[in-house]
């Protein structure tokens, strides 16, 4: 392998961006605590889920095209 190691950028800002989600996330674990006991598998925080992972998305975007090469 060449000296110069790849790194995963988007999983570095990714990991950045996670403090300034916090709402979503914590919306995201309200929902799953309120369905934990759903034996029917009606229930699902698949949107609650989706804003989680679209805020740190918004974060990470114009961040990672600048690093791109």
């Amino acid at each position: 392998m060449a000296d110069d190691e790849l790194v995963d950028q988007k999983k570095y800002l990714e990991d950045t961006c996670k403090p300034k989600c916090v709402k979503p996330l914590i919306e995201y674990e309200a929902c799953m605590k309120r369905i934990e006991g759903d034996e029917g598998g009606n229930k699902h925080c698949t949107g609650q889920y989706f804003d989680y992972i679209s805020c740190i998305d918004r974060c990470v975007a114009p961040k990672l095209f600048s690093e791109l090469k």
